[in-house]
């Protein structure tokens, strides 16, 4: 019984209601239309450039191995490099400037 009357006064306080759901899915494609817009404008272009027609032409060889080289190099490089200080991050002076003018006292 309890149940029943909860039931029907939730039913109506949602009936009483003004605000509607927010629909989560339909403000993120607006969100997303806005920045696609902003991105057209600022390339100066009124609409997306149409898509390639032809698929990806796969990379040469020696690209592919030139690429492969540098981030192996990278990698031990950042490997033998000593780990930083932190006390390397703060100033190692102090300065001090007056700010009022010398006088009496």
């Amino acid at each position: 019984m309890e149940l029943a009357v909860l039931l029907a006064l939730l039913g109506a306080a949602r009936a009483l209601s003004t605000c509607r759901s927010l629909d989560l899915e339909a403000a993120r494609r607006k969100r997303i239309e806005a920045v696609r817009g902003q991105i057209l404008s600022k390339l100066r272009l009124s609409s997306p450039p149409p898509a390639p027609e032809s698929p990806p032409r796969a990379l040469p060889e020696e690209v592919r191995a030139l690429y492969n080289s540098t981030r192996e190099l990278l990698r031990q490089r950042a490997r033998l490099r000593p780990p930083d200080d932190p006390e390397e991050y703060y100033a190692k002076e102090l300065h001090r400037f007056p700010m009022e003018p010398l006088g009496e006292g």
